[in-house]
C-alpha cells in the first residue's frame, strides 16, 4: 500500500494494539495477514507529531526537506541524503516542523512480509527443505542510525515510486522492491558488523555500546557536516584521544577525512545532475576556493571536476 497522507494516529495505535487482527488497513483496505502491514507513507506536511508508534522495520526518508525521527529517547534529524532506520516493535516518534512543506517517503516493511523474506535469506536451504512451511520467524536488529542514500538504495526507492500507478499499487513491483530493500539492509548490516568487530573491546556488549556512541557522533556529522573532533567526542561521551582512535579503527579514516569524502560524493551528484558551475559547487560544499576543490577532487577521482562532468554525460 502507498498512502498520500498520514493515517489517523488514534486509529493506527488502536490497530497496533490489536495487532491488526481484523485484517483491515486504513480506509478499510483488506490485509492478507495480521500484524503491521507493508505500507509507504508519501505525505507532504509542514507540521506532524506522531509519537511512540510501535511499527515494523521502518525506513524514514524525505524527498524534500528534513524531518526528525526518534527511538530510545534520542531524536535524530533526517537530511535528504540519508534515511533513518527503526526495528520491529521499536517505538518511534516522527516530527515535522518546517516553514516549507516536507515531503516524506517513509517505508514500513510489514511484519509477515519481512519475516518471510528474512527467513528465506538467512535460513540454510537444507533446513528449509526439512522444516517445510513450519519455519521459525527470523528477525534482525538493525542499527538505529542514519544511512547514506547511495545509488543502489535510490534505485529501490524509484521502483517503489513506480509501483504507485494511477489504477492503484502494482503489487508485484511493490513487493519486489521491498524484497530488494531487505537484501540491501542485510548488506548494510554486514558492513556494520565488520566495523563493530574492528573495535578493540574484549566483551561484545562493550563493543556494541562503543559502536552506538560512534554512530551517534556520525549521525551528527552527517546531519551538520561538522567534523570537529572535540564536538564529536563529546557527543560520543569519550575523550578526544580515545574517540579519534576508535573512529579510525571502526571506519578506517579520521572524522575530517570522512567528512571530505562525503563532500566529494555530493560533488559527484551535483556535477552529474545540476547545471551549477564547478566554482559554485566548490563554494556550496564549503571549499575555500575552486582550486582547492578541483585539486582534492582530482586526487580522489583522477579526473578534474569538469572532466568528470563531461565523462558522465
Amino acid at each position: 500500500m502507498i498512502h498520500h497522507g498520514f493515517p489517523d494516529l488514534h486509529w493506527l495505535k488502536r490497530k497496533i494494539d490489536e495487532r491488526f487482527r481484523s485484517r483491515t488497513g486504513w480506509n478499510d483496505i483488506p490485509l492478507e495477514a495480521e500484524g503491521f502491514p507493508s505500507v509507504v507513507i508519501r505525505a507532504s506536511s509542514r507540521e506532524a507529531w506522531r509519537p511512540d508508534i510501535a511499527g515494523p522495520i521502518s525506513l524514514f526518508l524525505n524527498l524534500r526537506g528534513r524531518s526528525r525521527c526518534g527511538v530510545d529517547g534520542r531524536i535524530q534529524e533526517v537530511p535528504e541524503e540519508y534515511f533513518f532506520l527503526s526495528n520491529r516493535f521499536q517505538p518511534y516518534t516522527l516530527e515535522i516542523d518546517s516553514r516549507q512543506p516536507v515531503e516524506t517517503f517513509n517505508i514500513h516493511i510489514g511484519e509477515a512480509f519481512s519475516e518471510g523474506v528474512l527467513s528465506a535469506l538467512l535460513t540454510p536451504a537444507d533446513t528449509i527443505l526439512n522444516n517445510g512451511p513450519q519455519q521459525k520467524a527470523v528477525t534482525v536488529a538493525f542499527q538505529n542510525r542514519l544511512y547514506r542514500r547511495d545509488a543502489a538504495f535510490e534505485s529501490l526507492v524509484q521502483d517503489l515510486q513506480s509501483a504507485d500507478e494511477p489504477g492503484g499499487v502494482n503489487r508485484p513491483r511493490f513487493e519486489e522492491a521491498l524484497t530488494g530493500l531487505l537484501h540491501y539492509l542485510l548488506a548494510q548490516h554486514r558492513d556494520t558488523l565488520e566495523q563493530l568487530h574492528r573495535l578493540p573491546a574484549l566483551k561484545t556488549v562493550t563493543r556494541i555500546e562503543v559502536y552506538k556512541r560512534l554512530s551517534a557522533s556520525l549521525d551528527y556529522l552527517h546531519s551538520t557536516g561538522d567534523a570537529d573532533g572535540e564536538m564529536l567526542a563529546r557527543i560520543a561521551c569519550l575523550s578526544r584521544f580515545h574517540y579519534l582512535r576508535l573512529f579510525r579503527q571502526a571506519y578506517g579514516c579520521t572524522p575530517y577525512q570522512y567528512a571530505q569524502r562525503l563532500r566529494l560524493e555530493k560533488a559527484c551528484q551535483l556535477l552529474r545532475h545540476s547545471d551549477l558551475s564547478v566554482a559554485d559547487i566548490g563554494f556550496a560544499l564549503g571549499f575555500e576556493n575552486p582550486q582547492s576543490f578541483s585539486r582534492l577532487f582530482a586526487q580522489r577521482h583522477r579526473l578534474y571536476p569538469a572532466q568528470y562532468r563531461a565523462a558522465a554525460k
